[in-house]
């Protein structure tokens, strides 16, 4: 039997960068099972911007864009650097690959939660009904991993303040450990990062799709070998569960557990002296203050660069940009948008004495200009 979109489903548009929608968030201490439709029933807090791990576990709601669910997609994990600095024009296709499943089957639906937070948006993200009705379950289990892999950068690094992640099987952050790292026999965790503010690496295991309690498990497993081999230093396990079903929301189990050691290793060629200067908050938030959160931002991006650096010169444009939003407003990665965000509320001015030029925008690599 054939199954088809039934008559009565809506022909909904396509989510855009502007859309925005609540995500509800989970924290707690250590392993745990699926909650029971929690993220209806149950109240949450609103999200505070700690820059790091609440104070208490609990439910959070916070609200965030599709563009930055985007610019997790394109930033997670592997640095691209090296494999396409030379042929940009396969970055392209690298994004398509990366932000694809997400468009395909993500869509928004309005939501009467049973405790409302003050300023949430009413909408979260769900699964679309060409995913429910029209989707085979090899695409279903891709989509899952790049939901998971997605979900999992945006909450680390939006929420609680990470620095850049990288994929583990590339080496890890100890060149003594790096085989053990790169073992393929070894089930390890799919992520690491450094975050500058707890001065610990982080071990993450990303989990989306349907994400039940022997998922969880298993992810506690492979975050608990990644562990053992991190041995004596410092580090942080996290687990975020990007769980999602047809017809119901989009909601993060974030799991954490603490393992105290020596410090990290200083990056090669950073000063030790920039840690000092950095406060709480993302790192893009300190980008005049470390040379190690400004080379971390562009290497985040360098996928988004090389896709444009191969666009022609006719898709590209000018348009001015103010050098310094209203506190209330962020200027956007891609140049002219602005939407509301309060990460860079305390950021320190700069001098006037030195306005910035009118920056291009180019085309936006998916949709060509904008």
């Amino acid at each position: 039997m054939i199954r088809i979109i039934p008559a009565h489903v809506p022909d909904e548009p396509p989510l855009t960068y502007a859309d925005s929608f609540d995500v509800p968030v989970l924290f707690r201490d250590g392993p745990a099972d699926k909650p029971r439709r929690q993220w209806r029933t149950a109240k949450h807090e609103t999200w505070a911007g700690s820059g790091g791990f609440p104070a208490t576990n609990g439910w959070y709601a916070p609200t965030t864009t599709w563009r930055e669910i985007i610019k997790a997609a394109a930033e997670v994990g592997r640095d691209v650097t090296p494999h396409l600095q030379n042929q940009p024009r396969y970055a392209h296709g690298e994004l398509v690959a990366r932000v694809s499943p997400l468009y395909a089957y993500l869509g928004a639906h309005p939501v009467e939660p049973r405790h409302p937070v003050p300023g949430s948006k009413g909408r979260r993200l769900t699964l679309n009904p060409v995913y429910e009705y029209g989707t085979e379950r090899s695409a279903q289990n891709a989509a899952a991993y790049r939901l998971g892999m997605t979900m999992t950068e945006w909450a680390c690094r939006s929420l609680l303040g990470l620095g850049q992640t990288e994929h583990l099987e590339l080496g890890g952050p100890i060149p003594a450990l790096r085989e053990t790292f790169k073992d393929p026999k070894k089930s390890l965790p799919d992520l690491w990062g450094r975050h500058e503010t707890e001065d610990r690496y982080w071990l993450i295991e990303a989990k989306g799709g349907n994400v039940g309690v022997d998922t969880l498990r298993k992810g506690w497993a492979q975050l608990a070998a990644g562990s053992t081999a991190l041995g004596l230093y410092a580090h942080r396990t996290v687990l975020v569960g990007a769980a999602v079903r047809p017809g119901d929301d989009l909601f993060l189990t974030i799991d954490h557990n603490l393992h105290p050691g020596q410090p990290p290793l200083t990056p090669d060629g950073s000063d030790a002296d920039d840690e000092d200067t950095l406060g709480p908050g993302n790192l893009e938030d300190h980008l005049g203050d470390s040379d190690d959160a400004l080379i971390g931002a562009a290497r985040a991006q360098m996928l988004a660069y090389l896709a444009l650096r191969s666009a022609p010169a006719s898709q590209l444009r000018t348009v001015p940009v103010p050098r310094f939003p209203p506190p209330a407003l962020r200027t956007d990665h891609a140049p002219g948008r602005r939407r509301p965000h309060s990460r860079h509320a305390g950021r320190r001015p700069r001098s006037s004495a030195s306005p910035r030029p009118a920056l291009p925008a180019r085309r936006d690599p998916l949709h060509g200009p904008r």
